[in-house]
């Protein structure tokens, strides 16, 4: 809204009339397209026809949600005219205009387009990875410390048998999907899906954060107990996971050329790794390594219990390592 507040006062000026109501009515019109396809996006796009829109292929959704946009972009700005000039006639008017024939339409058709495809190419490719790309931050390769939990979804192969490849296919994509918000709201990005296993990062400073990458774990799972009942009637069962989590130096950089991707490379990752498989073997919840409880403060409705020093395959040294169960 602040952007857009900015740049339609200039744009009003530089293409109709040089006054400071021009640049007045530029202000009332992005507070109101901004709030319009804001609102568009946040609650029914991403909100309450999420699924339908999901349903959708990307020329499809494309096309369909910049034509919305684009009619928020008029509605907001005929509704702009009426709130300066206190003229309700002026809602209709205002689309006869030869401003809005040359100059306005054709800025807010690319301004539409533009918005959603940014949308759906950070959909794509991850939030924030596509942020990454255009301002180069792993173009040359870097160390930075990073926190890294692996969740694997519990008795997969037996789940994938007796569902079918198609039903089974649905309960991943469900179970992705509501994981999203706890992963959002716990300021973590996801950074790979490997078949049945979700691997959530953050930057050390952000996971460490209120215990971000442990409060996340949990948001998951009382996600999925929220909607226990839906995947009981969908799919016969609740899908459960475990998880493991550790932190530590990393390199990133882009990889690939014809496929060019983020990539976090160390050992840090596969400790990770080693510590989930540990979880699973012990039906433990969600291991973590003493490294990196050191460097938080655990929730109070969290409690760890030493797991020991492990032995994990492919680490000649040992790991201290914590189960964590939470109320």
């Amino acid at each position: 809204m602040l952007v857009a507040s900015a740049i339609t006062p200039v744009f009003n000026i530089l293409t109709s009339e040089r006054s400071l109501r021009s640049a007045i009515q530029g202000v009332v019109d992005a507070i109101l397209i901004s709030l319009l396809v804001g609102g568009y996006v946040l609650f029914v796009h991403d909100g309450w026809l999420r699924p339908w829109f999901r349903r959708l292929g990307f020329r499809a959704d494309l096309a369909l949600s910049s034509a919305i946009m684009l009619a928020l972009f008029l509605g907001g700005r005929a509704a702009g005219q009426v709130v300066t000039t206190l003229q309700p006639g002026r809602f209709l008017t205002s689309f006869t205009e030869p401003h809005l024939r040359w100059y306005a339409l054709p800025f807010f058709a690319v301004i539409a387009t533009t918005i959603q495809f940014v949308i759906q190419m950070n959909r794509l490719i991850g939030a924030n990875v596509l942020g990454y790309f255009a301002a180069g931050v792993y173009h040359r390769p870097k160390a930075e410390e990073r926190i890294f939990l692996f969740l694997d979804l519990e008795g997969s192969t037996q789940l994938a048998e007796r569902l079918g490849s198609d039903a089974y296919f649905e309960l991943l994509r469900r179970f992705v999907d509501d994981l999203t918000d706890p992963v959002i709201e716990a300021e973590g990005e996801i950074y790979q899906y490997a078949g049945d296993e979700v691997v959530v990062t953050w930057p050390l400073e952000a996971g460490v954060r209120d215990a971000n990458c442990v409060r996340c774990f949990f948001a998951i799972r009382a996600a999925l107990a929220r909607r226990a009942a839906r995947y009981e009637r969908d799919f016969g069962t609740v899908p459960r996971f475990r998880g493991g989590l550790h932190g530590g130096t990393v390199t990133a950089g882009e990889l690939g050329d014809l496929r060019r991707q983020i990539v976090f490379v160390g050992d840090i990752l596969n400790t990770a790794a080693r510590l989930e498989e540990y979880a699973k073997r012990t039906g433990l919840d969600l291991v973590a390594s003493g490294a990196l409880l050191e460097r938080l403060a655990l929730p109070a409705e969290v409690e760890a219990k030493h797991c020991g020093e492990l032995a994990l395959r492919g680490k000649e040294a040992r790991v201290t390592a914590y189960g964590l169960t939470g109320a």
